[in-house]
């Protein structure tokens, strides 16, 4: 990462842009916060490692969500949309907790649309500061699991990418790839887990991209449908400050 600022640290004066590597790569989650954003161009960057790593807000029972860390080995896809300094703002506002709005280097930015450069401007990331001892302290537990709600949203992003953009092939399946620890502590939420095309049309296309997925295959069995059976649902205490 070239640059790392505090959220809400103000954006450039240049046309600033948003490298979204989770929910922000679905066309309506991303819309929720910037109504604009109706164009986004895949891209891939070298640098980021996604992962399934960030906590939600501080409360007895919450999920885990996807995150991302500087790694100079690692490569994540997602998508790279324009903002204005008031929708940086506001997804500042969305992505307050746990991270830090860091800039990435053009030369890190592989643009997989057909185009041969990213757009003139600056391109931000969300991103963990996380050690590798708070990584893995952080993965998903049954007091935050990862939800099959928010896969959802994930993976139809992904999936959106690959009906517009021929020159995405594959988007999917590299998503699942590249993002690190997956694991049993996964529940579906869906409304009607029985029926999930009722509320979510793709549901058949997601859990077809997650049971083809060598990181997903097995676990796509082992899912619990919500509430979860597992031996300890009670909400986490927080800890006592020092």
């Amino acid at each position: 990462m070239k640059e790392c600022i505090d959220i809400s640290g103000g954006g450039s004066k240049e046309q600033n842009f948003i490298f979204g590597y989770g929910s922000l790569i679905e066309d309506e989650s991303r819309q929720r916060t910037t109504p604009s954003a109706r164009d986004a161009w895949p891209a891939e960057v070298k640098g980021i490692r996604r992962g399934w790593w960030a906590r939600g807000a501080a409360s007895g029972l919450t999920t885990t969500y996807l995150g991302a860390i500087s790694d100079p080995k690692a490569k994540c896809n997602g998508v790279l949309y324009q903002v204005s300094a008031e929708e940086l703002a506001a997804t500042d506002r969305r992505e307050s907790a746990g991270y830090q709005r860091c800039r990435i280097k053009s030369k890190n930015i592989k643009m997989l649309d057909g185009r041969s450069t990213p757009p003139e401007g600056v391109v931000w990331a969300y991103i963990n500061l996380l050690s590798k001892e708070e990584i893995e302290n952080n993965l998903a537990t049954p007091q935050f699991p990862i939800v099959q709600s928010y896969v959802d949203i994930c993976i139809h992003g992904c999936l959106e990418v690959e009906g517009k953009y021929p020159t995405a092939a594959g988007f999917t399946q590299d998503f699942i790839a590249t993002t690190d620890k997956w694991n049993r502590y996964w529940v579906n939420d869906r409304v009607y887990p029985r029926r999930p095309f009722i509320f979510q049309p793709a549901a058949g296309q997601i859990d077809a991209a997650l049971q083809k997925a060598p990181r997903t295959a097995d676990l796509f069995y082992e899912v619990e449908i919500e509430p979860a059976s597992w031996e300890d649902l009670k909400p986490v205490r927080p800890k006592a400050s020092q």
